[in-house]
């Protein structure tokens, strides 16, 4: 299912929306205040540009809980002394495979919005920390 996670643009509050399949232009509308100056046009080729804040600035992720990884591997890390280091591996090995069984979204670098469930193309590309450092500044100067 597609649904889009985000922090509202007017009361900075977290949204998600649940995108209804074969419906072209749907509102997306803040749940806390109501604001709805956001659309998604195309629900299967929405990425040209962000559908929050019409950024051309994108980048796909693993959709996969980084807490839970980091609990594997310091899983993997208590019982080195037990195991003499071959947990480590092992661990590691399930932590790799969950991150191949897991799918991935697209993140807006401007707004952090997050798009699940939508078709992906090819021309976006992981996370760039020289975009991302440009975005952060433009924030936090706005703030």
């Amino acid at each position: 299912m597609k649904s889009i996670a985000w922090h509202c643009l007017h009361c900075s509050r977290p949204n998600r929306h649940w995108v209804e399949e074969g419906k072209t232009a749907q509102p997306v509308v803040c749940t806390f205040c109501q604001e709805s100056d956001y659309s998604i046009e195309d629900p299967d080729h929405p990425f040209e540009a962000c559908p929050l804040c019409h950024c051309h600035q994108l980048y796909v992720q693993k959709d996969f809980n980084r807490g839970l990884g980091l609990l594997i591997v310091l899983g993997g890390i208590v019982l080195v002394p037990w195991t003499y280091g071959l947990s480590l591996p092992f661990f590691a090995g399930i932590d790799w495979l969950l991150y191949q069984r897991v799918a991935s979204m697209v993140i807006c670098y401007r707004c952090g919005g997050e798009f699940r469930g939508f078709p992906i193309p090819a021309r976006l590309k992981p996370y760039l920390h020289k975009i991302g450092l440009r975005h952060d500044r433009t924030r936090l100067s706005n703030s």
